[in-house]
């Protein structure tokens, strides 16, 4: 994985946290270091960014099935529900 992306990634979530807001930009960070692995943002085509912000949230409490353990923060989940709402690639 590159240090890099981690990297702002990170700080991009610190700032998100204290804006209170979801951000595409962030999110395409996030879902790259975390979730490209296995998904793509074309998986989520039709879905509004608050469904997959509740799908994400429940995978991340463990309600929902996922192939591994996700631990990700309120606002990754947000961002990357946002990015993926927003069918960006």
């Amino acid at each position: 994985m590159d240090t890099w992306k981690v990297i702002v990634a990170m700080a991009l979530c610190t700032l998100t946290a204290t804006a209170g807001a979801a951000y595409v930009g962030a999110g395409r960070i996030a879902a790259n270091a975390k979730c490209v692995e296995c998904h793509e943002a074309d998986d989520w085509e039709g879905e509004s960014a608050a469904s997959l912000e509740g799908i994400i949230r429940d995978i991340v409490a463990g309600k929902v099935k996922h192939k591994r353990k996700l631990e990700l923060t309120p606002a990754e989940i947000a961002n990357i529900a946002a990015y993926w709402g927003a069918g960006k690639k």
